[in-house]
């Protein structure tokens, strides 16, 4: 019985914005994010998300395949999209909740948010390792979702920054805590109020990229990666919670900014929500299109 419940949580044919491909022999298991229409978190992704967790927890990091229970030794975050890794938050979503003064749709967002962002961050507290795999732009709650890994190993060429700020908001699912992990406090703070976007390249030389690799060889960089870190998992496991001590990150924290998220977002002026609505029409058409919208956003004067 317990078998076929975990089935029905892990079966792909559940999963209509999510990927998942298990190797049992290695235990990697792949996560391509797809998100229908636009490449951002859309509610929809926040949920199979949310359900592919629930069952690797419930299962304590074992994954059903060929009707037998695998352990789970790696977790890989990656896009299903070319040149997108992901968008950030919903900002359709986010301005007609706004306009409606419907602040509990924006709680619930966040909430949405963090749960999938949590467990990531923390390794589910099992003994795995969680890995994003960067091979696309990867902008506000993109690049929330990417730094909540505990090994991020991005491509030449990624564009990554946190656009909030355009728009008089701040990304609130863990940026803060999620940079000053790998970062200074200040240049934490720097990098977000600057509202930058910066490459792959310069994220590495600050040390928020672990492995930097040419353009198209991201996948090949993971199985590297993990097959040089498979013959001393053990001890990469026990620094993570080395680090963990040293840098606390905790449920209740991640819940206090969302609050604090909302607040702000419900008091932005009418020429700040106008930014975002230009900015979530780009993020329609250059999901659409496939173009960048990280260009978009260095190009200040065409928001």
């Amino acid at each position: 019985m317990g078998h076929i419940e975990l089935n029905h949580v892990h079966n792909p044919r559940y999963f209509k914005q999510l990927d998942i491909d298990f190797d049992h022999e290695s235990g990697i298991l792949w996560l391509y994010m797809k998100p229908q229409g636009r490449g951002c978190f859309t509610t929809g992704l926040l949920r199979e998300l949310k359900r592919y967790q629930q069952g690797l927890l419930k299962w304590e990091g074992k994954y059903l395949k060929n009707r037998e229970l695998y352990p789970v030794k790696y977790e890989v975050l990656a896009s299903g999209r070319d040149g997108i890794f992901n968008y950030g938050g919903d900002l359709e979503l986010f301005l007609h909740a706004i306009v409606e003064g419907d602040s509990e749709s924006l709680l619930r967002y966040g909430i949405a948010c963090i749960d999938v962002v949590y467990p990531n961050a923390i390794n589910y507290n099992l003994p795995m390792t969680t890995i994003s795999l960067v091979s696309g732009d990867a902008l506000g709650g993109g690049l929330e979702a990417a730094l909540s890994s505990s090994i991020v190993i991005a491509e030449h060429g990624v564009q990554m920054g946190f656009p909030e700020i355009m728009f008089g908001l701040f990304p609130g699912m863990g940026a803060y805590q999620l940079l000053t992990r790998r970062v200074s406090r200040s240049l934490a703070k720097n990098i977000i109020t600057s509202g930058q976007v910066y490459t792959a390249d310069e994220f590495y030389d600050m040390g928020l990229v672990d492995v930097l690799v040419k353009k198209g060889e991201g996948l090949s960089a993971v199985s590297a990666f993990i097959k040089k870190h498979s013959r001393h998992q053990n001890s990469f496991c026990a620094i993570d919670k080395v680090v963990a001590l040293e840098n606390p990150l905790t449920y209740d924290d991640l819940y206090s900014v969302v609050e604090m998220w909302v607040e702000t977002a419900m008091n932005l002026t009418r020429k700040e929500l106008r930014i975002m609505e230009r900015l979530a029409k780009a993020q329609v058409q250059r999901s659409s299109q496939n173009e960048s919208l990280a260009d978009n956003l260095r190009d200040k004067h065409a928001i």
